[in-house]
């Protein structure tokens, strides 16, 4: 039995009565089945409605669908809002709202990609079983990074290593860890997406945002990811900044060599000699 069962059962009684929603969408881990759903998965519903607002604001619908201990809006795909909702036994549901004329679009401009991997209709007042399959059925074929595009990643590493130990040095701890492990680490992924697909061909699969990393990168990469993340501890960041560049370095050079991309090696070496002379400092 589906631990969402009876919440989903509640909200298409309720959808179903009601003239404030035109179609809902099961997304997700729920509704696909590569990786699908386990004993921790979320439930991801999408809802067509005239009047986005009213769903992020008002409780009442809530009410109809069950007892809820906590609720916030968050930004989500596309500049879009959700409301993710905790239910009694801890069953957390992510609602996203669109209005019908920004579900149109998004068919239109072919911007569905999150329901390329699944989808399952709950709620279907305007005939989404008749769109949806004609868009929404296989994957898009990874883009590779254009020369221009992996040299501005590798010039923005390697600018923030030098920024992130101004902060360092500064005793801004916060600041430097933040960048270290948050955004040197989104560009980091980005090269590990490429250099998986490099290897691998456009239509391997590497998810989005990290998902599954451990089953689609190189495994001497996810080995060395362990020593990249960094204690809230000056050392530590200091450590976990010279592994990160160290894996990041690696995995540039094999891109280029790959791709006969040229490589810049001026902006890493200066990078790199003035971060460790600043630290030994």
């Amino acid at each position: 039995m589906n631990r969402f069962e009876l919440i989903i059962n509640n909200f298409m009684k309720w959808g179903n009565r009601t003239d404030k929603v035109h179609a809902a969408l099961m997304i997700g881990s729920q509704a696909r089945n590569n990786h699908p759903a386990d004993d921790f998965s979320d439930l991801d519903i999408i809802m067509v409605v005239d009047d986005p607002n009213f769903f992020l604001q008002s409780d009442h619908w809530l009410e109809q669908i069950g007892n809820f201990h906590i609720s916030f809006i968050e930004d989500t795909i596309g500049g879009e809002k959700e409301r993710r909702i905790l239910f009694d036994n801890a069953l957390d549901v992510d609602f996203v709202i669109l209005s019908r004329n920004s579900l149109e679009n998004a068919i239109r401009n072919n911007e569905i990609d999150i329901l390329k991997r699944g989808y399952r209709i709950l709620i279907d007042k305007i005939g989404m079983e008749h769109i949806l399959p004609l868009t929404a059925t296989e994957r898009t074929s990874y883009i590779l990074l254009s020369e221009c595009e992996f040299n501005n990643i590798t010039n923005d590493f390697w600018y923030h290593t030098i920024w992130t130990v101004k902060k360092l040095i500064r005793g801004e701890l916060w600041t430097a860890k933040s960048c270290v492990d948050n955004y040197m680490k989104w560009m980091l992924l980005t090269l590990i997406e490429c250099h998986a697909h490099v290897l691998n061909g456009l239509d391997y699969d590497t998810w989005h945002s990290g998902r599954f990393l451990e089953e689609w990168a190189e495994e001497w990469i996810i080995q060395r990811l362990s020593s990249c993340y960094a204690h809230y501890e000056r050392n530590d960041i200091k450590n976990a900044l010279l592994s990160t560049m160290d894996l990041f370095r690696l995995i540039a050079v094999e891109i280029a060599n790959k791709l006969s991309y040229e490589y810049s090696i001026k902006a890493d070496e200066y990078a790199s000699d003035w971060v460790i002379k600043a630290l030994s400092e």
